[in-house]
């Protein structure tokens, strides 16, 4: 029976190219034969969303596909028969506009490693270096010298692994065909790997890998704004691609470090002043604390506890963008206990003129 290749996705016959192949990584994740390892229901799942992926994401096969339909693909040698494919089966089998470099470099991070994989042209791995950084290059930002270690490609061999020839299996094309149900089927050669050629010589200075260990010494800036877990990308500087491939890139992630007075939200910042209760009832100038420097400023008289000043453009400058958040005054009113019954009594007159009977309130509305 033919199938409906969009329903097969999971996406309406409107969906854009965009959301095709985002369907398509979706079900590849959950269905790819190396997530799940001997089971047959998920390996013919996979088969079934990449003939469907394979002509969807094809404008001219689409362009057939929503003419004629399935039929398009069944006659003169156009269908596609994966009940004994393997993943180099549907690899090649496609023709222009299917990337599987593009959709698996991104599901298992810069390209499927098989067993031919050594010889095939693939990107270095990305590197992480965890990064401690103080609270003041949050606000200042800074530059730091760090040792790094990473695979590069071989000078001796200029990262071909040795000398190299054209394979003898495939004639240097990288492909071998085979007649499947009447129509040819082309595969990466698997004594190559698809990279039309063989190692006759190996390279003495890194043994056939085209790689060599290398210890660098390297800047990198870190930005203002970096919060916790930041990632700084710099191009080029992870692992070294295999057979010429390009080299991944260096993250830098930063665990910034918690300040003893200042509380981060975002790119706003909170801080607890302690005011004594005639500061709060009178009203004061004080200074309070900011990352840019201390500050004057008046405390209204009546102030409660817990209540907020906003001082704007005193946080946290943006990591993206242009702007600084704003540094918030939180309120810490302490109330002393009064030792002398001189005092108390002083006290004990003001209460009565100032006292607002708030509880009188709580006590009616309290009544059930």
């Amino acid at each position: 029976m033919a199938r409906d290749y969009y329903e097969e996705l999971g996406v309406q016959r409107g969906a854009t190219a965009d959301e095709i192949k985002k369907a398509y990584r979706k079900l590849a994740r959950k269905y790819h034969p190396d997530v799940n390892p001997g089971d047959k229901t998920a390996e013919d799942r996979f088969k079934k969303i990449s003939e469907a992926y394979g002509v969807l994401s094809n404008d001219e096969k689409r362009r057939q596909y929503d003419s004629v339909g399935h039929d398009a693909f069944v006659s003169g040698g156009q269908g596609y028969d994966f009940s004994g494919a393997n993943f180099d089966d549907i690899r090649n089998t496609f023709g222009g506009g299917f990337d599987f470099d593009d959709i698996f470099g991104d599901i298992f991070g810069g390209g499927r490693r098989s067993a031919a994989g050594k010889n095939r042209v693939m990107r270095g791995d990305d590197l992480y270096y965890n990064v401690r950084v103080p609270f003041y290059d949050v606000i200042n930002g800074n530059e730091y010298e760090l040792n790094i270690s990473h695979s590069v490609s071989c000078s001796e061999c200029g990262g071909k692994g040795g000398e190299k020839k054209a394979c003898p299996t495939c004639g240097g094309t990288g492909q071998t065909s085979r007649n499947k149900g009447g129509f040819f089927v082309g595969s990466v050669c698997s004594s190559c790997g698809g990279s039309g050629q063989v190692t006759v010589k190996q390279c003495a200075a890194c043994h056939g890998k085209g790689q060599v260990e290398s210890k660098e010494r390297i800047k990198v800036r870190i930005p203002k704004g970096v919060d916790k877990n930041s990632k700084i990308r710099i191009p080029g500087k992870g692992n070294a691609g295999l057979n010429g491939g390009a080299s991944g890139d260096l993250y830098i992630v930063t665990n910034v470090q918690d300040h003893p007075v200042y509380r981060r939200e975002g790119d706003n910042l909170y801080v607890d002043v302690e005011l004594d209760m005639f500061e709060a009832a009178l009203g004061e100038k004080i200074e309070a604390p900011t990352p840019y420097g201390a500050v004057t400023l008046n405390i209204p008289a009546g102030t409660q506890p817990g209540q907020k000043m906003r001082l704007k453009g005193k946080g946290v400058p943006a990591l993206k963008g242009s702007g600084t958040g704003d540094l918030y005054l939180v309120m810490n009113v302490k109330i002393p206990a009064v030792a002398y019954e001189a005092d108390r009594e002083a006290l004990r007159e003001m209460m009565k003129k100032y006292a607002t009977n708030v509880r009188e309130e709580l006590l009616k509305k309290g009544k059930i």
